[in-house]
């Protein structure tokens, strides 16, 4: 098969498509003929050579694909040969064939192509994991998602409407407002025009936020902290401002 090679790292110029075998498949694992890959930030590092695969992990570059289901392990009964899904993959989706666990795989969402369908995995399967199955997101909640526009956002705010929650949400243009209103967003702050800690809490009054999911950390984690009703939950899925938290010198 072909795939590409981005070698020991570097920009854009040093992706290559080269020749090599196909890969080897589990007895829980499918066989996917790739017809598109997402990108994503963690291809983007790993390209650049900041990102090393964990281990067992393919070094080929992509994290999520669409296509068509080209073989299967011996213990698969969920798929058959020639099923169209889009899958989270432990790398290597920037190739003609990628491995995954059948269990990875979704099938192809109504009304969406298999262009569209590769952007579907990786922000689906964190947002849920991290919204509902870890923070535990219920009807009649007031939840947070930092950077609405974002593809972490855009997944985080469909899904709290879908479940019956209240959304505030903070983004850095009035497109990315409009954008976000338009998704169903309740109640929207441009951060570089008001201060998100303040509009908040004006927004949501005594009772808090339920739950925040977070991507910045940085000075944003006590700040997070400050808007939590009781028994409310910060779900930190990234540090894009480093992960230490500031401490005060008492007077």
């Amino acid at each position: 098969m072909r795939y590409v090679d981005h070698g020991q790292g570097g920009g854009p110029e040093v992706m290559r498509i080269v020749e090599g075998e196909l890969p080897a498949i589990g007895s829980h694992d499918v066989l996917i003929q790739v017809g598109f890959a997402g990108v994503n930030r963690p291809d983007l590092l790993q390209r650049a050579g900041h990102y090393p695969p964990p281990r067992g992990a393919s070094p080929i570059l992509g994290l999520e694909v669409a296509g068509s289901i080209a073989g299967l392990g011996s213990e698969v009964t969920t798929w058959k040969v020639g099923d169209q899904v889009c899958a989270l993959t432990p790398g290597g989706g920037y190739a003609e064939f990628c491995r995954t666990d059948a269990s990875h795989c979704l099938p192809l969402p109504r009304g969406l192509d298999l262009d569209a369908a590769a952007a579907i995995p990786e922000t689906f399967f964190t947002v849920w994991t991290n919204l509902v199955d870890r923070g535990r997101l219920r009807a009649g909640e007031n939840f947070l998602i930092h950077g609405g526009s974002s593809g972490i956002g855009y997944t985080a705010i469909q899904i709290a409407k879908q479940l019956g929650a209240t959304v505030f949400t903070t983004v850095g243009t009035e497109q990315k407002a409009k954008f976000c209103t338009a998704l169903g967003a309740d109640h929207v702050i441009n951060y570089r025009t008001h201060d998100f800690v303040i509009e908040v809490k004006r927004m949501a009054g005594s009772r808090g936020i339920d739950i925040i999911l977070d991507m910045v950390g940085g000075t944003y984690i006590e700040k997070n902290i400050s808007l939590l009703a009781f028994e409310g939950r910060l779900v930190q899925i990234a540090f894009l401002q480093g992960s230490t938290v500031a401490r005060r010198r008492r007077k």
